[in-house]
């Protein structure tokens, strides 16, 4: 019987539905648009919180281990760490390392491709819970330092499909990998990319193959590589108490570290869920879901006042129908049974409209985060959450949308809506305090969203325009990886000249150098080293580790980085040469602040050799273009400290593009088989940096654009009813003197009482917003009065839009025409 009700009541819907198409779209994308948001949002937060890692058995169970040092957060940690810890700690269990590393893999008849990779230990799929597709793993439990015994290689679905075209004979079969033979012996799961925050992983090796990639066979790598660490709780232990013995147990290293003469100051180590985790990209979505989630929320409540109040209008509407039919037997529950069921029927369209749009939409991720050269994955397939979320919407709009018109329409009195009709002069004048409230609410809303990109706005602002301290134009850039070619520190040494010598005789060319770490570039950039100051005598608990990059000759000049003294490096700072510095602003005035740093020394690492101080440059956006804090930055030669990876920089005479042909030309013909990667622009390496400050400018504003839009429909849909309702008012008006100008203020008015609210409203919630805004404010105070000016004149611009045609509307009306009307 239930049953049957309610499908007379769906199908009854349908049809008046079906007689109102304006109305029931513009409800039904309204609807679809708040939904859309929300469930976007919330797959993205189930992609870093909830599943992030596909095939991985219960992946929010993960943790992760980085450590501090020199006061930053999330560095690698060292093998000797790493057992350590697994041999002191009782709350991990079954801790993995792993790192992304960049590979080079031949196939017969083409030059080598670069691509990312997972070097890991023998114990890492174990930990992940996974199994393969094809072949096997890695046996857990290897001797991580049998160096060569082990060279195998596991593929990833997509790398084996793409590059051996899904060919199962290729297990057992051997590749070529920087140049090394390594035996494929397995297929990881389909979807699996790795667990590198969000960086997509193609082929993993193990850590006992990392001899194997370099070019220096002799050398220990598991002394110098850096690595994170994974593992599980165990069983019973909480978060925080795991992470109390992790810092405890790192105290303890700390201390057995320098008491062999390490310099171990302020150095920790933190323990990570999948949100908080440093690398990758996982921790960008981490920051910006409370305030996406927030926003997100927001649209939505406010989709729902609207659709509300539209309902509430087509109620009013149907007050003399529902009044007749209630006259001839109608019951109060039917009556608000079938207005119950327009509502649903309606969040069941827009939630089903609201979710196909989010499959589209939760792509958008990829467009919005920068790759790095490097391929992204996140797991945003739909499941059971976002399905589960998806139908709780589609209730709870049904529902919030729901009342205000059964409730409307069942306080109506009878003999009111029957007699109401056309001798109502003043319409709806009664419930006017009501209606400002529900609009003003909406304009709050609207204004709490406006704040926000205002002030994010301002901030990105700041961040385009702060000085960056070196000329990112007409210059062209490219990562050249010696080591992965085999290049030993003679033969590099000798490419590296070799290679500046053939670009300075390029007639395009204006300068070339090489370097460790481009400014504002990711790769490369906070490495530190050891060093003493003769005459210093640090302070207690201060580290000595200072962040150090090696430059080529005419680095600074071919950066456009201001000399404030001495010279620069040139080429006969090289081996057998005299060790010589160069030092940033920053680090002139901590170490030496009577202005004696040049011709000073610094003493490097634990070889303590001595280095003379022959030059001191402008202090420069190194990094980060948000960070004001003072950042020492030490420079040494790379013809004196030889770096197998290094940028090559390349300043044109015309434009930056001008130079790539000259710059592939000369790598070519020195080594025909050695790749040249991520060529970019030195613009392009920053915007890299000023696109993350764009992401919740971009976000927030997107949800502004689309807060506004639903508040306009609103605005405009009451207005132009209550004109409708008051036309008979307004005839009345002008019949007795009053002018056109004067009828279009009486509506502006009306508009403005609803901005006053809505300012009201909106002040005292943007209060409490802006506190989740804090943190991502740079130049700009959380209370900044241009923001607030800024996002009110908006909103009463909206208004008087919205307002526009109604309000002339209500000034077309002929007095004589609308009075015989009932």
């Amino acid at each position: 019987m239930f049953v049957q009700s309610a499908m007379r009541d769906l199908r009854y819907a349908m049809r008046q539905l079906r007689h109102a198409p304006g109305f029931t779209l513009a409800a039904i994308l309204t609807l679809a648009l708040g939904i859309a948001s929300l469930t976007t949002v919330f797959t993205w937060i189930k992609a870093v919180m909830f599943d992030p890692y596909p095939r991985v058995t219960d992946p929010r169970s993960l943790r992760f281990v980085d450590a501090t040092v020199h006061g930053g957060q999330g560095y690698h940690i060292r093998f000797d760490t790493y057992e350590s810890l697994r041999d002191r700690d009782k709350s991990l269990e079954n801790p993995a390392l792993f790192t992304l590393v960049v590979l080079d893999l031949a196939s017969p008849g083409a030059p080598p491709e670069a691509l990312a990779g997972g070097l890991v230990t023998s114990n890492y799929f174990q930990l992940l819970g996974l199994q393969p597709q094809l072949g096997r793993f890695f046996t857990p439990g290897a001797n991580e330092r049998a160096y060569g015994q082990h060279d195998e290689v596991v593929l990833s679905d997509r790398e084996w499909r793409l590059r051996f075209n899904a060919d199962p004979g290729i297990v057992g079969q051997a590749i070529t990998i920087n140049r090394h033979p390594f035996t494929v012996i397995g297929v990881a799961p389909r979807d699996f990319a790795g667990i590198y925050g969000g960086m997509g992983e193609l082929l993993w090796l193990p850590l006992s193959a990392s001899r194997s990639l370099q070019a220096e066979p002799g050398a220990d790598p598991l002394n110098s590589i850096g690595v994170m660490l994974a593992a599980r709780l165990r069983p019973g232990v909480a978060h925080e108490a795991a992470a109390a013995e992790l810092h405890t147990l790192a105290r303890q290293f700390a201390a057995e570290a320098e008491a062999r003469g390490g310099n171990m100051a302020g150095w920790d180590l933190n323990l990570r869920d999948s949100t908080h985790f440093e690398h990758g990209v996982f921790g960008v979505i981490g920051e910006q879901w409370p305030l996406l989630l927030g926003a997100a929320i927001l649209l939505l409540v406010l989709v729902c006042i609207n659709t509300a109040s539209l309902l509430g209008q087509r109620a009013a509407r149907r007050r003399r129908e529902i009044a007749i039919r209630t006259s001839l037997g109608a019951t109060s529950r039917r009556i608000a049974s079938q207005l119950f069921a327009e509502a649903l029927l309606l969040s069941l369209a827009g939630g089903v409209l609201g979710w196909a749009a989010s499959l589209v939409l939760s792509k958008s991720l990829y467009a919005l985060l920068p790759s790095f050269g490097l391929i992204l994955s996140f797991n945003l397939s739909t499941d059971w959450r976002v399905l589960s979320l998806v139908a709780a919407l589609v209730m709870l709009v049904a529902l919030l949308c729901g009342m205000m018109p059964i409730r409307q329409a069942l306080r109506s009195s009878q003999r009111d809506a029957l007699y109401e009709g056309g001798h109502a002069v003043l319409g709806s004048s009664r419930n006017r305090w009501v209606k400002i409230a529900s609009l003003g609410t909406q304009l709050g809303l609207c204004f709490v969203v406006l704040v926000g990109s205002a002030l994010l706005l301002r901030t990105m602002v700041n961040v385009l325009n702060r000085s960056r301290g070196f000329d990112r134009e007409n210059c062209m850039t490219a990562l050249l990886s010696l080591s992965r070619s085999g290049y030993t520190k003679d033969k590099g040494l000798a490419f590296d000249t070799a290679l500046l010598d053939e670009l300075r005789s390029s007639p395009v060319v204006r300068g070339a150098t090489l370097t460790s770490h481009l400014p504002m570039g990711d790769w490369g950039s906070g490495n530190t080293w050891d060093l003493a100051v003769p005459g210093y005598t640090p302070a207690k608990n201060e580290s000595m580790s200072i962040v150090t990059d090696l430059e080529g000759p005419e680095f600074f000049r071919t950066m456009g980085i201001s000399l404030v003294q001495g010279r620069e490096f040139t080429d006969q700072d090289r081996e057998g040469a005299p060790l010589v510095a160069v030092v940033n602003e920053d680090m002139a005035r901590r170490y030496w602040p009577k202005g004696n740093a040049l011709g000073s020394s610094v003493v490097l690492g634990k070889e303590k050799q001595a280095a003379q101080i022959v030059g001191i440059v402008k202090s420069y956006a190194y990094h980060n273009p948000q960070d004001t804090d003072p950042e020492p930055v030490l420079f040494l030669p790379v013809l004196q400290h030889y770096q197998a990876d290094v940028f090559v920089a390349v300043r044109s005479r015309t434009t930056a593009e001008a130079v790539l042909p000259a710059l592939r030309q000369a790598v070519g013909k020195l080594d025909g088989s050695l790749p040249l990667e991520n060529a970019q622009t030195l613009r392009q390496v920053g915007e890299v940096l000023y696109q993350f400050s764009r992401i919740p400018v971009e976000l927030l504003g997107v949800f502004s654009l689309a807060s506004l839009l639903v508040a306009t429909l609103g605005l405009y849909a009451v207005m132009a009813y209550a004109v409708t309702e008051r036309s008979r008012e307004f005839a009345l008006r002008m019949a007795v003197g009053a002018t056109r100008a004067q009828i279009v203020k009486l509506v502006v008015n009306g508009g403005l009482e609803t901005v006053a609210a809505g300012l009201l409203i909106g002040g005292v919630g943007a209060f409490f917003a802006i506190r989740l805004l804090r943190s991502m404010l740079f130049g700009v105070a959380p209370f900044d009065p241009i923001s607030f000016v800024a996002a009110a004149l908006v909103l009463v611009l909206t208004v008087l839009v919205a307002g526009l045609a109604p309000a002339g509307r209500a000034a077309s009306i002929q007095p004589m025409e609308a009075l015989r009307t009932e």
